[in-house]
């Protein structure tokens, strides 16, 4: 078993940015990869999947990331032990209960669980966080926070959730799992210059009026005013400073829209409340503009006010451009930039606590959706925007400060943010987690989850009587030969998966038939499978009126 290893768990929709939602999850998850992919240095890529078609596509990407092949593992939900073999399973997000209750059915410390945190402000993902506590998630498990700001959060859903549980039982439980802050990363080289940037520009800069000597500010990302960074604020901010320079000013944004209705409120507002502003929209989506995008712009622009934002990876984009970036003094924006280095974040002000329990009750109650939810939120959160209009400002008219802090980010994050520097601590932590795990093996529960007990344990009541491994199994006249009719038949093959080879089955009945009646625990022993699960294929063989159970 390695220690610096894990499988992961693998959803193409998780790893993959290809086609119309491009999310931030998305980009994050395939950068990981690809980041785990050039600098773990691991022998054996194991991928967690549950059919063998996903994992084709997990050893497809890995290997595209490499110059020379690799070995691979598959390892299904069928056979979680198998983790064993990697050390930790990989989730990219927060709910790793539900494989510590699938562990639980077997030695719980024989590996670890490693969770990662994207937003934590949807019912969904404040349930993951709290299920921590309440879930057999153990000391040797971990949910990596993306900042301390996104651990606070999670403390916060914690102490809350504690508090409700100690009220209806009278003790208050802890957190078992550990709560590591490790920033999200980048591949830095993918945001250098190449032979087809200087093109790329040049035709863009061309077809959108931008000469020499006008600024050009840049967001990128979902264009989406409820769940992103709402665009009044940077509309307003950049209108303000264009009316105290003379220069030209334009503004991409480099993203997509969820409707055209979307779109249309977007650019009318551009219209409205940057008259003086060139607004510029493009899909974001597409290749080439992800990639060159960056070096068109002189400075990169996001005002985040909105409580889905954890981290933050585009203004870390950015900076690997050599961009300058303005940015809200917002959750872990202002962990991973330096205010006055490469970066100047802008005031924020949020009403305080108690302020929004109406909000909290009708996303609770059903009344509002999600997006509405955070949404309302977004809109009662201030961004500073005379503070803003300074910063931009400032950089509008000082090129040499542009470059000074463009060069101050490329290389602070190259030594901070780039893959080659947190895949190690990702390895640190399961190295850790190993530590943890206790050496002798955690015996297996008969009631591994108490809410998904054993069917025939839950509704022992029900039938006449019960099949026990004392139960005597009779041959039926005519059994034999007959085995495979009902192991491959469309009524009756619902369970063909969990029993033994038929040519197994078809040797007991002939056993019965010639030696006569048999207990099902002298079945086990004929057949090599367990008591317990032998009884289950006695019922079948009762079901399917091949023997009689007395």
């Amino acid at each position: 078993m390695t220690t610096r290893n894990a499988a992961i768990f693998y959803e193409a929709d998780g790893f993959k940015t290809n086609g119309n939602r491009l999310l931030g999850r998305q980009a994050a998850g395939e950068s990981f990869l690809k980041g785990f992919a050039l600098h773990s240095g691991v022998e054996v890529f194991h991928g967690f999947t549950d059919h063998p078609g996903k994992f084709k596509m997990f050893r497809d990407q890995v290997q595209g990331y490499l110059k020379k092949p690799a070995e691979y593992n598959w390892i299904s939900a069928n056979r979680i032990q198998e983790l064993s073999q990697a050390g930790s399973l990989f989730y990219s997000g927060p709910s790793i209960a539900p494989f510590a209750w699938q562990r639980r059915h077997f030695n719980a410390g024989s590996f670890s669980l490693c969770g990662l945190t994207h937003t934590t402000c949807s019912a969904e993902a404040m349930q993951s966080i709290a299920d921590l506590i309440t879930g057999p998630v153990e000391e040797w498990d971990a949910l990596i926070c993306t900042s301390h700001s996104v651990r606070k959060t999670a403390e916060h859903i914690h102490e809350n959730w504690a508090e409700y549980l100690k009220e209806r039982t009278g003790g208050k439980p802890k957190v078992r799992a550990q709560l590591p802050v490790i920033p999200l990363g980048i591949n830095c080289d993918d945001f250098e210059k190449t032979k087809a940037t200087a093109p790329f520009v040049k035709k863009f800069k061309a077809e959108h009026g931008i000469n020499d000597g006008d600024v050009v500010f840049l967001f990128v990302g979902r264009l989406a005013s409820h769940a992103k960074a709402h665009p009044l604020p940077m509309y307003h901010a950049l209108e303000k400073a264009a009316q105290k320079t003379s220069k030209k000013i334009h503004l991409i944004q480099a993203g997509w829209f969820a409707s055209p209705t979307i779109g249309e409120v977007f650019k009318q507002g551009a219209e409205e409340f940057c008259p003086s502003v060139n607004a510029i929209f493009i899909d974001g989506r597409l290749p080439a503009v992800r990639q060159h995008i960056w070096h068109v712009a002189d400075v990169f622009t996001t005002l985040s006010d909105n409580i889905q934002e954890t981290f933050g990876i585009t203004p870390i984009e950015a900076m690997a451009a050599g961009l300058p970036v303005v940015a809200t003094d917002w959750d872990g924006y202002r962990e991973t930039m330096r205010d006055g280095a490469e970066s100047l974040l802008v005031k924020t002000q949020m009403p305080e606590a108690g302020s929004g329990i109406a909000l909290s009750y009708r996303y609770s109650g059903g009344i509002d959706s999600y997006d509405r939810y955070i949404g309302q939120a977004s809109l009662f959160t201030n961004v500073d925007t005379d503070h803003c209009a300074a910063q931009y400002l400032d950089l509008i008219e000082n090129d040499e400060k542009r470059q000074k802090m463009g060069q101050a980010g490329y290389e602070y994050v190259r030594k901070t943010f780039d893959w080659s520097v947190l895949v190690p601590k990702y390895q640190d932590l399961w190295a850790d987690l190993a530590a943890r795990r206790p050496k002798e093996p955690v015996g297996v529960r008969r009631c591994a989850n108490p809410l998904v007990d054993d069917p025939f344990a839950t509704f022992e009541h029900y039938p006449t009587e019960l099949i026990t491994a004392k139960s005597i199994l009779e041959y039926q006249d005519g059994a034999a030969g007959r085995v495979s009719q009902y192991s491959k038949h469309g009524l009756t093959r619902g369970v063909s998966h969990m029993l033994p080879d038929d040519e197994k089955l078809e040797a007991l009945l002939q056993t019965l038939s010639s030696e006569g009646p048999k207990t099902v625990a002298d079945a086990a022993i004929l057949l090599g499978t367990n008591p317990r699960y032998t009884i289950l294929f006695a019922g079948w063989l009762a079901k399917m009126d091949l023997v009689k159970i007395r």
